[in-house]
């Protein structure tokens, strides 16, 4: 299920899992239409949407696909500048291998402290750029997906 208002998806089953709102709307009466909240915005998610409904879901995933693309490029930026830190902190690791020293590396220069630093930045800038990138390509493909079901008319809720 997807939410109208924000276009998230909702996997009901994780949903129904503590207690099943089938039973729930069976107590109640029979016949009674099963709601769920939606977790990022609060509006209602019910079956069978309207037509009006379903342009607003249109809306909201190309919303969706906007801040996807939003969160690949600052993955990708990260990926960047994380790949030359990376490249800065090798040269200094580099130059904390002293020629007096007969080419060791000596780890109380301050080359080396430099090397390290900038090594665990690159590293931490890397790991956040990859996962943002992951995450931007699925919540694209996934918006995309609903939007080619949308305009091929085979969208159910």
């Amino acid at each position: 299920m997807y939410c109208t208002h924000c276009a998230k998806h909702i996997d009901e089953e994780k949903l129904e899992q503590a207690k099943s709102s089938f039973a729930l709307a069976e107590e109640v009466r029979e016949g009674a239409k099963v709601v769920y909240v939606c977790p990022r915005c609060g509006h209602l998610i019910h079956d069978g949407v309207g037509e009006e409904e379903v342009k607003s879901l249109a809306r909201a995933a190309h919303a969706q696909i906007q801040r996807a693309r939003n969160f690949l490029s600052s993955g990708l930026g990260f990926v960047a500048i994380g790949a030359i830190l990376f490249i800065i902190a090798a040269l200094f690791y580099f130059l904390a291998c002293k020629p007096s020293n007969q080419h060791q590396l000596v780890t109380t220069c301050a080359e080396f402290y430099v090397s390290v630093t900038l090594g665990s930045i690159s590293v931490i800038l890397l790991v956040v750029g990859i996962v943002q990138i992951v995450l931007g390509v699925t919540r694209k493909m996934q918006n995309e997906r609903l939007l080619r079901e949308i305009n091929n008319q085979t969208f159910v809720q």
